[in-house]
């Protein structure tokens, strides 16, 4: 999709189509009608009314004149200082079915996912419909928007869970039946038994830790840890999991002196997930690098593949339920590491990617917090 023209429309044609859209009794029994948050646009997407049901975005006269994206907080609209001026702004589905709408003059629905600056609202996932509206021979648009975070991070974490979970126990069936077949030595087969068993504990552990950090109910147990021993845990957790097979996980030695003061179990789980997300992007044969270093105050764990990431991806990569895999329920691997190394761990999660040096995936935390 073209981004669209970026030009908005003179301040004293914005009030005109403010004052036209008030007197309206179409524009009013549309917002009045609605049960969730509406935006009524004009033809430079220009926010010329709305209600304030859905509490997204906050008082409607405050949003007169904004675009869509700057009223709901949107990181993308703030990073490109206009909303549609950013390379995400291409994927966003409010946009295109606004846009589509506005063209074809006919009503469009869409999804939404979008990451706010709003307080309360660091994750949206919307439905959104644009419906075409003619008031007085000036031509604007509905945006109805209907929140339905709850139930699609319900849907998204019950699939994850079912589907990582399904997987280890698959795993552990198998070996039982090579046990009673009698293929396998029964001490080689309790071993990879008991490591699918901590993989399944680990899965649990993780989904609980995510549910409760959304809710802003994780408790941390900071203890002082080695970087020595988080890493060598790290390379215990995928010695023999699945994701590894034909891709090589290489960890660098961590200087035997660093020590963090930190919630070990949960630095694990955002290195497990950037460690999966590198060795998912790696052909076979392909390899993910582990490191970790100490300046400033702070430790620094960085985990590296060769894969580029596409530009219009990178503008999104942390947002829930966003992915590029086409199973349901993917895309919190990204959004569950910012979570937990942020709003929990206090540190700081980024990325880069790029042809020349691949992608690399980070966590900076302080040495004490």
């Amino acid at each position: 999709m073209a981004l669209p023209d970026a030009r908005r429309a003179p301040p004293e044609q914005v009030l005109r189509e403010i004052e036209l859209a008030r007197r309206s009794p179409v524009v009013t029994a549309v917002l009045d009608a609605a049960d969730g948050a509406v935006f009524v646009v004009n033809a430079q997407r220009q926010i010329v009314a709305a209600n304030d049901r859905g509490q997204l975005a906050g008082d409607a006269a405050a949003l007169a004149g904004l675009r869509m994206g700057e009223a709901l907080g949107c990181v993308n609209a703030r990073a490109a200082g206009d909303c549609g001026a950013s390379p995400a702004c291409r994927q966003c589905g409010a946009l295109t079915a606004m846009l589509c709408s506005q063209r074809e003059a006919r009503s469009l629905e869409a999804e939404c996912l979008l990451r706010s600056e709003l307080p309360g609202r660091a994750a949206l996932e919307l439905n959104v419909r644009a419906t075409p509206l003619q008031v007085e021979g000036h031509r604007f648009t509905a945006m109805s928007l209907r929140d339905v975070s709850a139930e699609k991070r319900r849907d998204a974490l019950e699939q994850l869970f079912l589907h990582d979970v399904l997987n280890t126990v698959a795993g552990l069936r198998g070996w039982a039946a090579r046990v009673r077949r009698g293929t396998v030595q029964p001490a080689a087969a309790f071993e990879r038994m008991d490591q699918l068993t901590g993989q399944l504990e680990r899965e649990i552990r993780d989904h609980r830790a995510l549910l409760l950090a959304e809710r802003r109910l994780l408790v941390l147990e900071p203890a002082p840890v080695r970087a020595s021993d988080l890493l060598a845990e790290l390379e215990a957790v995928f010695s023999s999991h699945a994701a590894a097979r034909e891709r090589r996980l290489a960890i660098a030695p961590a200087p035997a002196e660093l020590v963090l003061h930190t919630d070990a179990s949960l630095l694990l789980r955002v290195l497990v997930n950037m460690v999966m997300n590198g060795l998912e992007a790696s052909p076979s044969g392909g390899e993910v690098r582990v490191a970790c270093g100490a300046a400033g105050g702070e430790a620094t764990l960085k985990v590296h593949n060769a894969g580029v990431i596409p530009p219009e991806v990178q503008a999104r990569i942390f947002q829930r339920s966003f992915s590029t895999k086409a199973a349901r329920g993917r895309g919190l691997g990204t959004y569950g590491m910012k979570l937990l190394g942020e709003q929990v761990l206090g540190g700081e999660v980024s990325f880069s990617s790029d042809p020349e040096r691949g992608t690399v995936f980070a966590i900076r935390l302080p040495l004490r917090r």
